[in-house]
């Protein structure tokens, strides 16, 4: 008997769970990445990155059997090729062989999280509240990374004791999955909400793949990710440094990390409330477009709060206070993109497809990263940090005109999907 039910806050709370181990487990190594390479007399930074690698080389493979199999089984068979990697790495920690093997093992199991985020989460929450559910989606991936980070940190003094921790989380998930109902594709799409009798039977097949990238707003989308990504590395990588250093408040590295957390915050408040707001105005003019619009008016007015924080920033406290000040509100204002991007998602394509687009988002957006770690890199070393990162921000509004252009698109082809979904459900309930 399955004692959680779909759409049960305990099912959003286990496909969240899902998201958090995917970025535990991609962030453990980072505190102990210079004791990692004493240990092994070996620069551990190269197999982290070929972690990277590998997990998105994986992210189409795994969308794309998301789409295909059954979504339990898939929860399953990824739980299993990484908690085996791990379980390695703690019980045979000595062997540089079984670190470079179980990291590679974890990334190509791991790898599956997101297309599976992707793909559930539209049948677990109703068509009205998806961009509030997807907030907390964005919530979970924005976390995960901390926490991998902070609990990587607690057993830096017996590292590999992090990755028994984390595997043993996996096997919880293991014996969770058996308690949950992962709900049908399109069991909440409004098209199939009347039938009492639903079995939604699609799936992508290889050569439908191109069909699923044939929108213009996809399209858009995905490549607005990858700009959208690189001011987002930019201050990932070096806002704790720039704060430590004497362009910011120069104070030690412990004090810049509180610092960082709190000024990026705004995001916390941001993913909800204009997810809500998405929500709310979609259904009250039915009018999916105005996700968009909401997007494109966050992203491109945190750009200016960003740009206005750096440019008003010196050595004293008052001028501090304002940084701080736009800091927050750029990053509450920037929510605006997260869940209504995921939202927007499922608005314009069919459920056997959302895995693999869900995939390429993820994918769109680690060449953002990529792109981001090495221009912030250059840029940082020959223009100092402040210059850098009002550069960066131009990139947000890049962003904010592609979520605009794509509102000339998006009614056509949700009203697209719409008439394809209505004539299955003339099938499938003449086949009752």
């Amino acid at each position: 008997m399955k004692i959680i039910r779909r759409n049960n806050i305990f099912s959003l709370f286990f496909l969240f769970c899902l998201i958090l181990v995917n970025g535990i487990g991609a962030t453990l190594p980072i505190p102990n990445l210079i004791l990692l390479s004493a240990y092994y007399n070996f620069p551990i930074g190269f197999i982290e990155a070929s972690f990277v690698g590998v997990s998105t080389l994986f992210l189409l493979l795994w969308g794309v059997l998301v789409d295909k199999m059954g979504r339990k089984k898939i929860i399953w068979i990824a739980n299993g090729l990484w908690i085996i990697p791990s379980l390695l790495i703690f019980s045979f920690p000595q062997y540089l062989l079984i670190y470079i093997i179980g990291r590679i093992g974890m990334a190509i199991g791991l790898a599956a999280f997101s297309p599976l985020a992707y793909s559930i989460l539209a049948d677990y929450s109703k068509y009205d509240d998806r961009g509030l559910i997807a907030s907390g989606l964005n919530l979970a991936w924005v976390g995960s990374s901390a926490l991998g980070i902070l609990i990587g940190g607690f057993f830096s003094t017996s590292w590999p004791l992090a990755f028994g921790f984390i595997s043993l989380v996996g096997g919880i998930i293991l014996i969770w999955v058996y308690f949950i109902e992962i709900p049908q594709r399109g069991v909440q799409e409004p098209t199939f909400v009347s039938m009492e009798e639903f079995n939604y039977p699609y799936r992508i097949e290889l050569k439908q793949i191109p069909h699923a990238l044939n929108s213009k707003t996809i399209i858009l989308l995905l490549i607005q990710g990858s700009f959208a990504l690189v001011p987002g590395t930019f201050f990932t990588y070096w806002l704790v440094s720039f704060l430590s250093s004497s362009e910011g408040i120069n104070t030690s590295t412990g004090v810049a990390s509180v610092v960082s957390i709190i000024i990026a915050s705004g995001r916390v408040i941001g993913y909800p409330a204009f997810g809500k707001l998405g929500d709310f105005y979609t259904r009250k003019t039915d009018n999916p477009a105005n996700r968009a619009k909401i997007a494109s008016f966050g992203m491109g007015t945190q750009a200016i709060f960003f740009f206005i924080a750096f440019s008003v920033m010196d050595s004293s406290i008052l001028s501090f206070i304002l940084f701080a000040s736009f800091f927050w509100i750029g990053s509450l204002i920037g929510g605006a993109s997260g869940p209504n991007r995921t939202s927007l998602l499922y608005e314009i394509s069919l459920p056997e497809h959302r895995g693999t687009l869900g995939s390429l988002f993820s994918l769109t957006d680690q060449l953002g990263v990529v792109f981001g770690i090495i221009l912030s890199t250059i840029l940082i070393q020959f223009s100092g940090f402040r210059t850098a990162f009002v550069f960066s921000v131009s990139f947000y509004l890049v962003a904010s005109a592609l979520w605009a252009m794509s509102t000339l698109y998006i009614n056509e082809e949700r009203t697209k999907i719409h008439r394809i979904l209505s004539r299955r459900k003339k099938y499938l309930s003449s086949t009752d």
